[in-house]
């Protein structure tokens, strides 16, 4: 049993570097700005400092790549497998973070920003995929949350290691993480039994099997019957059901929405804003720590997930995780109210915006997180998977481009005051969607999950 666990292990670790090189592009731009505007001709590898237009292109450019890049890849998983599909969206990454390293124009950084958004939509649509489709139905909720672990240190690292290295070295050292995984599951990764089974070839979903459980042929003869008969009743279905029948059209729009609601919470705008709202709220500490201290908490609070997710259950952990973000923005709403726009000091409570992002930070990444992405993984059927996990990563990226794109409009129309509050009220709606609409699916197989949404 150990060494089963310990190999599981050993997988998710290779597959989860993809998604700690996909997330390092999050918060890259966060110490490499500084940089590239920086008229020092050692700091800065461009000719001359970039300019608020390019700035906003090269923040905006891995959201443009990220929309686009789940399709094709899903293409390429459903045809020719998830390992190699994996694999190839690993390549992505390198390339931009090479392009990075070796710039010496601004745009290779465009080139850079958008090729890796590619990587980014795609990994967002697969790696979900990926983890549900090696776990059993007992531990599919804990190992699909662990992505947030590698999600939240790709966060992390810019922000700890960026300010102290150089573009070259910084970039360099990046580039490695692309490069560990793409050796480490070409060696170790294996492909899922349900893609064999899409090509009627149950000898090497049995085979996958074997490998992913360290079991012999006999120990996973159950668990090999279950998947072939939930397999049996999508025999027949296409992803166009998800047009015309009611429970995967109700699946559909239930994952577009949760995906949807969760950028509505302003994650991704406090990410890529976070130091001007340090600065915006006075606070003693300088940005730079802030940053730190945010891509710490984000870090260690991406383990609450994978702890709970077993006990709580998905529907439980996504409104706890809902109400605590809305009370958390709603704090750091009336902070801002208070500083902009009465005459009350809030020297004595400088550091309440900083506690009021780590709290937004740890109920953000116990719940509405990463289960999204593990609930819209376990409510379709495999037929239906290509088309549904890319709507869902591109759902996320589109509703991510619009909320940073306009967050400085929203900014100079309703105070940052009010978009905070704004960002709390989509929270809050995120409860009552949840209560209403959204399934638990903890240790439910997809039969039971569709019995479910039928009804």
């Amino acid at each position: 049993m150990n060494f089963k666990i310990n190999y599981t292990i050993l997988v998710v670790i290779a597959v989860g570097l993809l998604g700690t090189s996909g997330d390092i592009t999050m918060t890259w731009s966060s110490p490499m700005y500084s940089k590239l505007y920086s008229n020092d001709t050692s700091i800065n590898p461009l000719d001359e400092p970039i300019n608020s237009n390019q700035d906003a292109l090269i923040g905006s450019l891995i959201n443009i790549g990220a929309i686009i890049g789940p399709f094709p890849f899903s293409l390429m998983a459903d045809k020719f497998g998830r390992k190699l599909t994996l694999l190839c969206v690993g390549v992505p990454h390198l390339v931009a973070y090479l392009s990075f390293a070796f710039a010496n124009s601004v745009y290779y950084f465009y080139f850079g920003r958008l090729f890796g958004g590619i990587g980014v939509g795609a990994g967002y649509a697969l790696l979900p995929m990926y983890l549900a489709e090696i776990s059993e139905d007992s531990n599919r909720g804990v190992i699909s949350a662990s992505l947030m672990v590698f999600w939240s240190f790709g966060d992390l690292l810019p922000y700890v290691i960026g300010p102290f290295l150089s573009v070259l070295v910084f970039n360099l050292i990046l580039a490695c993480f692309p490069l560990v995984f793409l050796i480490l599951f070409f060696l170790f990764g294996v492909e899922t039994p349900y893609y064999w089974l899409t090509k009627n070839r149950e000898d090497k979903a049995e085979e996958s099997l074997m490998y992913l459980r360290s079991l012999n042929k006999k120990d996973v003869e159950k668990e090999l019957e279950h998947i072939r008969k939930n397999f049996k009743r999508e025999e027949g279905m296409h992803f166009t059901d998800i047009v015309h029948n009611p429970a995967l059209r109700k699946a559909f729009l239930i994952s577009i929405s949760l995906i949807a609601l969760q950028q509505l919470g302003g994650i991704n705008a406090i990410a890529f804003y976070l130091q001007p709202i340090f600065e915006a709220s006075g606070s003693k500490l300088s940005s730079n720590i802030s940053s730190v201290i945010y891509g710490i908490g984000m870090f260690f609070s991406s383990f609450i997930a994978p702890l709970v997710i077993n006990r709580f259950g998905r529907k439980t952990l996504v409104n706890f995780s809902c109400l605590g973000t809305t009370l958390s923005l709603v704090v750091l709403g009336a902070f801002f109210y208070i500083h902009d726009s009465t005459d009350l000091s809030t020297e004595s409570i400088f550091w309440l915006p900083l506690v009021s992002v780590i709290s937004y930070l740890f109920f953000f990444s116990s719940g509405i997180s990463i289960l999204p992405w593990t609930i819209a993984a376990e409510l379709f059927p495999t037929s239906c998977k290509q088309i549904s996990s890319s709507s869902v990563s591109s759902s996320c990226w589109i509703t991510s481009f619009v909320v940073t794109q306009f967050f400085n409009n929203m900014v100079a129309l309703m105070t940052t005051a009010g978009v905070f509050w704004f960002f709390a009220a989509w929270s809050l709606f995120s409860v009552v969607f949840s209560v209403l609409f959204v399934p638990e699916t903890k240790d439910k197989s997809f039969r039971e999950i569709q019995d479910m949404l039928g009804s």
